[in-house]
């Protein structure tokens, strides 16, 4: 795994701090603009620096969930799998691209993102409360 320069990451923290800070005051547009500022400090390829880019893009994603805007999530749902190269893969990156084809009505992309993630997670990823309706989709997609 690939660690930031120092002078990269000290900007890069400060910008995800910043990030944090207006994602608190509910300025999700600002905190989303400053998360994108940090991506692009990331050297390419940006999956070696798997933890940052990764908590990074999941950050966004989730972001855009609140504001539901399913539209940008779907552009960083496509760069998740440019993250996290070190990170086990248990399904994760699948079940957010699920997620987020789920709510652009791409139901049978949902559907194949679900049955990766479930197969890599031997069915953990709907784990919890807050994806039971992702559940209950995938199940009676499997009738």
């Amino acid at each position: 795994m690939a660690t930031l320069l120092p002078q990269i990451k000290e900007k890069f923290e400060n910008i995800i701090n910043e990030s944090d800070e207006k994602f608190k005051d509910a300025n999700y547009d600002e905190s989303i603009f400053l998360l994108e500022e940090a991506w692009n400090l990331i050297p390419s390829p940006k999956g070696l620096y798997s933890e940052e880019s990764y908590h990074l893009v999941k950050d966004i994603i989730d972001t855009c969930f609140i504001k539901n805007d399913f539209k940008k999530a779907k552009e960083w749902a496509d760069k998740i799998f440019l993250t996290g190269f070190d990170r086990i893969d248990s399904g994760d990156k699948e079940f957010i691209s699920g997620r987020v084809a789920f709510e652009l009505g791409d139901l049978e992309t949902a559907k194949e993102f679900f049955r990766i993630a479930s197969d890599k997670s031997e069915g953990r990823c709907f784990g919890s409360p807050k994806k039971a309706k992702y559940l209950k989709f995938f199940k009676a997609t499997r009738v």
